[in-house]
């Protein structure tokens, strides 16, 4: 039990270390969070690309390589998961199915900045499009994320031992998520607002509620981890 613990927080720990780099990558590093207004002029766009290409460029590899990270994390999840379900676990391969294409789009979100970036000699609507491109891929992914979550939670709620191996208020916190995930579906039908890709709906809600969730997920599993909860397995 030693050796699989000791596997199981580095996996979830793998989660911290992902979210880091995704968070310094899109940041601090190219700039691009919050994300380009949905509504500013394409020659205004392509020149941000121009001024800011080193750390886009970096910043895409960090991107592109926590999408990579993230995977350890979720296979810890999903590890809990099928605990709780038993050896019959139909939500639980749902759940990896699901995450196996959801979070790739962040990898391509990464690759497109970092094409759009690249060279800095392209045409001004060539550079638009590629930025428009890795924006909808950060950002619209709502209903595989929104599935993901409400998964989870399903899961969690249907642990009926007296010590579940996840607490049930966690359950109650994925299906939240889930539905405040949704209104990042609509990026496509708004430039400007609180649906666009940059407004306070479809980017901000969800951006500061996976925040929380991520956070709260790593600590409640590192705890479940330290009292036993996977014995047996």
């Amino acid at each position: 039990m030693g050796s699989q613990s000791t596997t199981m927080k580095l996996c979830t720990y793998m989660g911290a270390i992902a979210g880091t780099m995704m968070f310094l990558g899109i940041w601090p590093v190219a700039h691009l969070f919050p994300p380009l207004a949905p509504s500013m002029p394409h020659a205004q766009v392509a020149q941000y690309y121009r001024e800011h290409q080193v750390g886009i460029l970096v910043g895409g590899i960090l991107i592109t390589s926590a999408s990579v990270l993230f995977f350890p994390f979720l296979g810890a999840l999903a590890t809990f998961m099928k605990k709780i379900e038993g050896p019959v676990s139909p939500l639980t391969w749902s759940f990896v199915m699901i995450v196996a294409y959801g979070f790739v789009t962040l990898f391509f979100a990464g690759l497109f900045f970092t094409v759009a970036a690249y060279r800095l000699d392209r045409p001004d609507t060539e550079i638009v499009l590629l930025s428009d491109i890795a924006f909808f891929l950060f950002v619209m992914p709502a209903v595989p994320a929104f599935v993901q979550n409400i998964v989870t939670g399903i899961v969690i709620l249907q642990d009926r031992k007296t010590a579940p191996t996840l607490p049930r208020w966690l359950g109650y916190l994925n299906l939240w998520t889930g539905v405040l995930f949704l209104p990042g579906l609509a990026v496509g039908l708004f430039k400007s607002g609180p649906f666009a890709w940059n407004g306070v709906l479809a980017f901000w809600l969800p951006a500061v509620v996976f925040g929380i969730w991520f956070n709260v997920m790593i600590f409640a599993m590192l705890a479940a981890i330290k009292r036993g909860a996977l014995a047996g397995e």
